[in-house]
């Protein structure tokens, strides 16, 4: 049996019992039966989303949202369940994948314009080594289809490696306006991209979501996806291996989608997240002020419920389009020689402790992320592992054969491999240094003696984060004491406890510690406190002396 009729047969009962579980006999399982090796890899395409929930994909667990490619996508390949991002922002994330660096080593620690006064770049150091450079060195085509959001002009993905005949979109670049999607628009029997209604508060400040006018084939995933068919066969006529990564603008906010997959979900029965409208009179100020920034005071259990529902239609409109693709790489006869990874850049609140967008705090909503990496040599299966998008590029590079330059990334090849469990230690970095406005986390995510575990130091302006499934969790706000929280039951609740938690395996001065020996970054420049973390330093976390209670989603 070929991967693609493994493919086709995975909609079919068989196919379902086939992949039951997971993980088949070695010498029967469905992707050994070509007995492919990683050294049969001539081929990489990613599938890159933006602002994506890790529980809203159906292979993550959600029983509503359809992602039927995606699933299938998961079945036959290795489906990572802690995958967090380096940064719950665009640009530090997307920059830290390029290059398997953290962000406060490749220093765009804000999206793309808005450095300013508050520190980090906004371009690229010129000796920053992005994969797609050792690629080209190597012989590799490489395209990089739709949102970059990195660097201004002199940094486009044409000077990092990539194809210059693909558009390029600068900033952030929504291409509602892009001559190059106002022709493909046309083309579709659309004069432009043109929203029919939206979704705002009741001020008409914020928009949420709109109903783009014309066809699916209309809308801004299936423009990249076309574009990304279209290089696809152009590659593979060349005869030399290749790199494509599809970059998605969604499913981030506002929603604007046709009315097939915005409407898709309505009627649906989909209950809010329970930490929709936790109490927040515990949490640092900050986080209610950042609801009021979105103007989510009016949301209301029917309205998010709905809101929600568009947001899964955005979901499943990407999935469609990535199926679009998946069939694309079948009829040009590289489906079989192809590694496919599918991964957010981050999560989304998506209505979670009244946020919208990503914002402030270190919740799992925000820092986890999906990670789904497929190729018939690799043994299908769910890893409990440790990994982080800068581990990306490291992957990437070994598989292609190419040298591996200084990262703080590790290559996933020896979980791909079935050679180890884990690439490091039980615990991971991510961090945070703010968004709309400056607001300085990081999270080392871990487990102790098994268990999952996890501490947050957080301010408006600082923190560190030691995180897993069994939660514990150290919470300071700026103006306030900390707090020591652990999990209770299923994870819905947390319980404030007074002092230092003596039988605690993870306390706050190794928290710290983790921090400091995990990022290299060791400069003492005596600052505020914003640059203390962002220089490897900080504060005394002092001792807290109350009990509270608070949600957390899990």
């Amino acid at each position: 049996m070929k991967r693609r009729e493994f493919l086709k047969l995975a909609n079919t009962a068989g196919a379902a019992a086939l992949l039951s579980g997971g993980r088949m006999d070695p010498e029967r399982g469905p992707l050994r039966m070509n007995e492919a090796r990683p050294s049969d890899i001539k081929n990489i395409l990613v599938l890159f989303v933006d602002q994506q929930r890790f529980d809203c994909l159906g292979c993550y667990g959600n029983e509503t949202v359809k992602t039927p490619n995606l699933d299938r996508l998961a079945r036959h390949g290795i489906r990572f369940t802690n995958a967090y991002t380096p940064a719950p922002v665009c640009t530090p994330a997307r920059t830290s994948f390029q290059t398997g660096l953290w962000p406060h080593k490749h220093r765009l620690l804000f999206n793309t314009g808005e450095s300013g006064d508050k520190g980090g770049r906004d371009d690229p150091a010129a000796d920053l080594v992005f994969f797609g450079e050792v690629l080209e060195e190597k012989g590799w085509n490489c395209a990089h289809v739709g949102k970059w959001h990195i660097g201004g002009e002199q940094h486009k993905p044409r000077h990092h490696g990539y194809d210059p005949s693909q558009a390029y979109y600068p900033g952030y670049g929504y291409p509602a306006n892009h001559p190059h999607y106002v022709d493909y628009l046309k083309r579709q029997g659309v004069s432009g991209f043109n929203l029919l209604r939206e979704r705002r508060d009741p001020t008409g400040y914020r928009n949420y979501a709109g109903l783009q006018e014309g066809p699916q084939s209309a809308s801004i995933p299936a423009y990249l996806a076309s574009q990304t068919i279209d290089v696809m066969r152009r590659y593979a006529k060349s005869g030399r291996p290749y790199f494509i990564g599809c970059n998605f603008w969604g499913p981030h906010a506002p929603y604007n989608i046709p009315e097939s997959h915005l409407e898709m979900y309505r009627g649906a029965d989909i209950k809010p997240w329970p930490n929709w409208d936790c109490d927040l009179s515990d949490k640092p100020g900050v986080i209610t002020r950042y609801g009021e920034y979105w103007r989510t005071g009016w949301f209301n259990e029917a309205d998010l419920s709905e809101m929600i529902g568009e947001y899964y239609g955005y979901i499943t409109l990407i999935d469609e389009e990535c199926g679009r693709i998946l069939k694309s790489l079948e009829e040009t006869g590289s489906l079989e020689e192809t590694l496919i990874i599918f991964t957010a850049d981050h999560g989304s609140a998506v209505g979670s402790y009244r946020f919208w967008d990503k914002g402030f705090g270190m919740y799992d909503c925000i820092t986890r992320i999906p990670l789904i990496i497929s190729h018939p040599s690799f043994k299908p299966g769910v890893s409990p592992a440790f990994v982080t998008l800068n581990d990306i590029a490291p992957t990437i590079l070994e598989i292609a054969g190419c040298p591996l330059h200084e990262m703080d990334g590790a290559s996933c090849l020896p979980i791909l491999t079935g050679q180890s469990d884990s690439i490091r230690d039980n615990y991971i970095i991510t961090e945070h240094h703010g968004h709309q406005q400056i607001f300085t986390s990081g999270i080392a995510v871990g487990r102790e003696h098994g268990l999952p575990r996890l501490a947050i130091s957080q301010q408006p302006q600082l923190g560190f984060q030691l995180a897993g499934g069994d939660v514990r969790r150290l919470v300071r706000a700026r103006a306030g004491r900390p707090g020591l929280y652990q999990l209770e039951g299923c994870g819905a609740r947390l319980r404030a406890r007074s002092g230092m938690d003596p039988q605690l395996p993870c306390g706050a001065g190794r928290v710290r510690g983790r921090w400091r020996s995990a990022t290299v970054d060791t400069r003492d420049l005596e600052l505020d406190d914003l640059d203390r973390i962002r220089r490897g330093r900080e504060p005394d976390l002092g001792e807290c002396d109350q009990e509270q209670e608070c949600q957390i989603d899990e």
